[in-house]
């Protein structure tokens, strides 16, 4: 009996080296993959796919915070990024058809599809246009900016403008940012972009999944995406950054070319320079009527007639929504926030001397 079971396994086992294995875990019709091409992840060696899913499970991803539990029909458009069978719907055939049988996070078939390449390369590299029309290239983080990027623009909005309780490009636009585009510009003033978005290789992926075996651990690079510990706040990729900035070795809040950009007579490392100026920007948006002091939000239903004024606050929810506290594109947040507050202030986005902090930057309700 047990020599007839053995047989029976040994037989079996033949038959799937010969003919492969038929993929149907993801519900694509598929060709065979040879039993070969498994093994090259499947393996009890190398452990590459344990290493991506430890840093997947680190990251924000894998949280589940922002999954669209909805699922509703008529379709919600948040399920294109916000639930994996969104996601993979919109990539391959352009639609979203929720509901859907199992809603999840966004993990390692979002983004890969083994079972029917029978490789792990990404699902779509091709270079993504932007909302306003701009393209997006930059090899692997193509597949990124399939959501990270703005979904609104602020000259969308017709004047006069009534404030809603949210507004905002939504929490997405580092693809736009890291391009330099999407934010309220002044005429008369001469923006900048850093070369972040030419420079890095795979851009997003250059970065955040910069090479995470100098640190023990799955919190940070890799399928983590993470740039710092959250346990430990002084563990970061900034040595990804030394090949162009030698200033910079252990912490991303360094000062590279020794600027006081919020004027208060010391130099202090950027990303603190911009909280500093953000959080100015904040009081004069504030002062002017436009942002609600204990939420943070707009005041809602406050009738905006000004294009410089709903951009000053356009600019604050741009600079808020990209998070990466000017270090996507230093050069381009700069000038957004100082041009706001100078033109809240003065009434020039370059400045004078001239106090502005009344309502009239807004029309009346």
């Amino acid at each position: 009996m047990k020599r007839t079971t053995l047989l029976l396994v040994l037989l079996t086992a033949a038959l799937l080296f010969v003919w492969g294995c038929e993929r149907n875990v993801t519900n694509e019709v598929v060709n065979e993959v040879a039993a070969s091409n498994c093994f090259g992840c499947h393996n009890d060696v190398d452990g590459k796919l344990q290493q991506a899913e430890g840093e997947w499970n680190n990251s924000l991803h894998a949280s589940g915070t922002s999954i669209d539990y909805t699922n509703r029909t008529p379709p919600s458009d948040c399920v294109r990024c916000h639930d994996h069978q969104g996601f993979v719907d919109i990539i391959t055939t352009g639609t979203i058809n929720p509901p859907y049988e199992n809603v999840s996070a966004i993990h390692c078939f979002t983004c890969h599809a083994p079972h029917t390449s029978g490789t792990l390369a990404l699902r779509t590299i091709e270079p993504y246009t932007l909302e306003d029309g701009t393209v997006f290239d930059a090899g692997n983080a193509n597949l990124c900016a399939n959501c990270h990027h703005a979904r609104d623009y602020v000259a969308e909005f017709t004047l006069p403008f009534t404030l809603p309780s949210r507004w905002g490009p939504h929490y997405s636009n580092q693809s736009d940012m890291i391009r330099g585009i999407g934010g309220y510009q002044y005429a008369g003033y001469t923006y900048s972009t850093d070369p972040h978005y030419t420079a890095v290789e795979n851009a997003c992926i250059g970065c955040h999944m910069g090479n995470p075996r100098t640190h023990a651990g799955y919190a940070l690079g890799g399928h983590s995406f993470n740039m710092r510990e959250d346990e430990d706040p002084t563990v970061t990729l900034a040595p990804q950054c030394t090949p162009c900035h030698a200033k910079v070795t252990s912490d991303f809040d360094v000062n590279i070319d020794s600027l006081d950009y919020d004027g208060n007579g010391t130099v202090e490392g950027y990303q603190t320079e911009l909280l500093v100026l953000m959080a100015d920007l904040r009081a004069e948006l504030v002062a002017g009527g436009l942002l609600n002091n204990s939420t943070s939000l707009p005041v809602r239903n406050r009738v905006v007639a000004s294009a410089d004024s709903l951009g000053a606050l356009w600019n604050w929810f741009w600079i808020e929504g990209d998070q990466s506290k000017g270090m996507h594109n230093w050069d381009y947040t700069i000038g957004l926030v100082k041009s706001s507050i100078n033109f809240l202030q003065t009434g020039s986005p370059n400045g004078g001397t001239a106090p502005r902090h009344d309502n009239n930057v807004v029309a009346a309700h």
